[in-house]
């Protein structure tokens, strides 16, 4: 049986990231280290982060042991640390392995009657969450904000883009968060825009991991709508769930990123496997309280709207093309299950001026529908669950957004949460999905986990 030994040294430092002018800064003021000169730096207690698909942001926490007397002329983390500040988390210790980044929101003082020394909590989100903070009020009851003016910029942009090369997800990503940028700076009396410089300063090799997925349809969809705007909410609107997804992550060079990508479904590849040494336990289960047997992509104000999906009359070319028909059935499951549809919308999509005609080919949609029978088709087939092992610091772990293979089968982390306390190992939970066998980016059924197998020897 193979053994490891640690011996967790994690650390946490600390930076304001607003002057006393609320001006944007990255001034470093504290940080908990087996080493630090602070008189409580060293007595770090416990901290936890978790980052998940579904909730863009994340969270994070972590407690100290005070042990400043009330005499002291030193000041305490407690008086120090304010809202918005960063925290920056190295697990192994090591300065050039940073695990993750935060925003601090919140601070709490608690103690025991039988205990002198006070403990200090601090909570946040994830260092993207700034991306959702980050807003301007375009009510125009409220300002002067032109919402129209600052649309026509984003089009005009990407029309100008359009007419050398097809939009990618990486052009609407950088052109909207351009403009988003410029109008906060410029309408300073209605937006946060101090947010925007601490931006700049931590994501200063770039914002956006993306992949170059074209576009299938001229975007319309308004940034600047009315009330309080945030670019994140701009882009989950024109990239929707199921097909898209959006997630902040630290990447292998310790800088902040957020991906906006077509889900990796296709040919699924692990980068690492879950080790029988270090997993202490899992549970795995198949349901079918998720069950999809029909597909409906549709492009609003388009001829593939809900309701030629939802005719089993309606048809296209003579009658050729039904939309019941291109919404792929499958008739099996139909009979055992009933009619379950998966709907995903895309908005923004406009008609041909000249002809008031569709701008795109059916067969795009053909395909999307064929992409999301593969994808969702057989979840009542694959395995749901979590994974808890002991963190191994030293190493690059998993994270969301990525394929980790565990009994010849490989599963889908939406979740991750890192957790340790003073005195015990730190421990990471994986919440997955999607699991099963891919054959050439074909999925098969996981067979044989209840057999004995070597996940404990």
């Amino acid at each position: 049986m193979e053994v490891l030994s640690q011996a967790p040294q994690p650390t946490i430092k600390c930076f304001h990231s607003v002057d006393d002018n609320g001006n944007a800064t990255k001034l470093p003021y504290q940080e908990f280290t087996p080493t630090s000169s602070y008189i409580s730096g060293k007595n770090l207690q416990s901290y936890n982060f978790e980052n998940s698909l579904e909730n863009f942001g994340g969270s994070f926490s972590f407690t100290i042991k005070e042990d400043i007397t009330r005499n002291s002329f030193e000041p305490t983390f407690m008086d120090e640390v304010r809202p918005l500040d960063m925290i920056v988390i190295s697990e192994s210790g090591v300065e050039s392995k940073v695990d993750f980044i935060g925003v601090v929101t919140t601070v709490s003082i608690g103690g025991i009657s039988s205990n002198l020394n006070k403990s200090v909590t601090v909570s946040g989100k994830s260092i993207e969450w700034l991306f959702l903070y980050y807003n301007i009020n375009t009510d125009i009851k409220a300002c002067i904000f032109q919402n129209t003016e600052a649309n026509n910029r984003i089009k005009i942009d990407l029309a100008n883009r359009q007419a050398t090369a097809p939009i990618t997800i990486k052009d609407i990503a950088e052109t909207t968060f351009k403009e988003f940028k410029e109008r906060t700076e410029e309408n300073k009396e209605i937006s946060n825009f101090a947010i925007g410089g601490i931006i700049d300063l931590w994501y200063k090799n770039g914002i956006f991991e993306t992949t170059n997925d074209q576009f299938l349809y001229p975007i319309s969809s308004n940034l600047f709508d009315t009330g309080k705007v945030n670019f994140i909410d701009f882009i989950q609107k024109i990239l929707p769930k199921p097909i898209y997804e959006i997630f902040g992550f630290i990447d292998d060079f310790n800088n902040p990123k957020i991906a906006i990508r077509k889900v990796p479904f296709d040919k699924p590849v692990a980068k690492r496997a879950i080790k029988p040494v270090t997993l202490t336990d899992f549970t795995l289960t198949r349901t079918c309280d998720e069950v999809y047997t029909a597909f409906m992509p549709y492009i609003e104000g388009s001829s593939q709207s809900p309701d030629f999906y939802l005719s089993l009359n309606a048809a296209e070319n003579n009658g050729k093309i039904k939309g019941y028909n291109l919404s792929d059935a499958d008739a099996l499951k139909t009979k055992i299950y009933g009619n379950q549809l998966l709907t995903c919308s895309f908005v923004g999509y406009t008609l041909n001026e000249k002809d008031n005609t569709d701008t795109f080919d059916v067969k795009d949609v053909e395909k999307l529908v064929n992409d999301m029978s593969n994808w969702f088709g057989h979840l009542d087939d694959m395995y749901n669950g979590d994974f808890t092992l002991v963190n191994i610091t030293s190493e690059q772990q998993a994270k969301i957004g990525e394929w980790i293979s565990f009994a010849q089968g490989l599963f889908y982390i939406n979740t991750s949460k890192h957790t340790w306390n003073y005195g015990d190992n730190p421990m990471i939970n994986y919440q997955v999905s999607r699991g099963g066998k891919y054959i050439n980016g074909i999925f098969k059924r996981l067979e044989s986990l209840s057999a004995a197998y070597r996940e404990f020897d």
